[in-house]
């Protein structure tokens, strides 16, 4: 026993270290972060607080708890959005540990540590960064028949993002009677912020609803997401995509690469594996067609669909892949976990993000020493990133600009806001040759980004 536990503390710190290797340099940074960044800051240092949170596909906004939970994480590293990645890596041991006690195995935590896909996305904080914690927390919680538990799982899983509604179609098929015991709580939790922000502001979160409805028929079917399910699977096993921007990116052309690069047997064992799983576990079956359900459904929409939206099943795709290998030889099972484990790391060890907050914050620190003491716009011509998480940055260095292309999303938050008046000089951020007849009075690149000082 003694051993085991060995073993489980040595898995434990491999999978801290691979996500907290290159921190910095690997940090993802861009419009949704900085939009909780923005919240976070202006809750402690502009004293403003706030009734309502993320905006959802549904139209309506969801309750402000992971804003404000977000906020306290970030707070000790004063608003450095790389706090973040600190803790992303501690919570992760947590789900791994989880995973540990339900799988009751060292099989399933080890692959799931080294895994690059789950190791991908949990470096990466934002809202669905909790998906794997609230889908092992949703079994044990139907496993322990704790009401009051999976009430407050699943309410802090739909308030963080909507994707985490299969969790309820789930606990709905497998234990509807453990659900209604304190559904009622759950439903105070999530309504009461909303209705408060609404009653001060003449109903327009909750007039989101009919803007839904109207919106319906609008969009072509998107068919493409029911196979999101075995592809999103197999990437657990094997993906050779190691930038993380294209990993990270909503941007559709990385998205389908993300997705049109998997192996073809490796696509098909996943599927092999998906009916093994739904034929002899009854949870793995209920959970699959609750994903399945939200996918037709989102699809039927018209939603764009995207494999991150599948990260909570990850954990339980660790459990299966363990419950297979164990079956196989003793010999032949601990080649398969070697060669994962082995192939894993050396995709790891390729990992790179051209536009991480490391390569951000230089681009910053370099810039100000030609923008420091003069009124200054900042703006991007970049095709996808846009280089987005800048104005926060410059706003953390002291010398933000008095005018932003990131104005019409963040002005409101901003502690004053935006200047109509001339500017003294430009940064241009672009990931494409300059074309102008702007004088440059600097450029730099600082990895994708190349960066301009002009003067108009």
């Amino acid at each position: 026993m003694k051993t085991k536990y060995w073993w489980l503390i040595g898995i434990l710190g491999l999978a801290l270290f691979l996500r907290w290797w290159h921190l910095e340099d690997w940090f993802h940074f861009t419009m949704d972060e900085e939009l909780i960044a923005w919240r976070a800051w202006g809750l402690f240092e502009l004293r403003r607080p706030f009734l309502i949170g993320g905006i959802s596909p549904l139209q309506i906004h969801l309750p402000p708890y992971f804003y404000y939970w977000s906020s306290l994480l970030l707070w000790p590293f004063k608003f450095d959005p790389v706090g973040w990645g600190f803790w992303a890596g501690l919570f992760s041991l947590i789900t791994i540990w989880l995973l540990y006690k339900l799988s009751r195995n060292l099989i399933a935590p080890l692959l799931y540590s080294v895994s690059l896909t789950t190791v991908m996305f949990d470096r990466h904080y934002w809202p669905l960064f909790f998906n794997p914690l609230f889908t092992l927390l949703t079994l044990w919680s139907l496993k322990k028949k704790q009401s009051f538990v999976l009430i407050l799982t699943l309410t802090a899983a739909v308030t963080a993002d909507p994707s985490n509604l299969v969790l309820v179609i789930f606990v709905l098929l497998s234990n509807f009677r453990l659900f209604l015991k304190k559904a009622w709580i759950g439903a105070v939790i999530f309504l009461v912020p909303l209705l408060l922000f609404d009653l001060r502001h003449q109903w327009q979160n909750l007039s989101g609803v009919s803007r839904l409805f109207g919106q319906l028929g609008a969009n072509e079917p998107n068919w493409g997401g029911l196979l999101l399910l075995p592809q999103s699977l197999a990437r657990f096993w094997y993906t050779a995509q190691t930038n993380l921007i294209e990993v990270y990116s909503y941007c559709i052309p990385f998205a389908q690469a993300r997705l049109s690069g998997i192996n073809i047997w490796l696509l098909l064992a996943a599927v092999i594996t998906i009916i093994l799983a739904v034929w002899r576990q009854r949870e793995i079956k209920l959970l699959l067609l609750s994903y399945f359900v939200g996918l037709s459904v989102f699809g039927l929409l018209g939603f764009s669909l995207f494999d991150h939206y599948l990260t909570g099943l990850m954990p339980v795709w660790a459990m299966v892949t363990a419950a297979v290998i164990k079956h196989l030889p003793k010999k032949l099972a601990w080649l398969l976990v070697g060669v994962f484990v082995a192939v894993n790391l050396f995709e790891f060890s390729r990992v790179d993000n051209p536009y991480g907050l490391e390569h951000k914050k230089d681009l910053i620190k370099w810039a100000n020493l030609y923008l420091i003491g003069s009124d200054w716009e900042l703006q991007s011509e970049s095709k996808c990133h846009r280089e987005n998480g800048l104005r926060y940055l410059f706003e953390l260095s002291g010398n933000p600009p008095v005018q932003s292309f990131m104005d019409p999303n963040f002005s409101w938050l901003y502690p004053t806001m935006p200047s109509d008046e001339p500017v003294d000089k430009t940064l241009l951020t672009s990931d494409r040759p300059l074309v102008g007849n702007e004088e440059v009075v600097a450029r730099e690149s600082f990895g994708a980004m190349g960066a301009y000082i002009l003067r108009p």
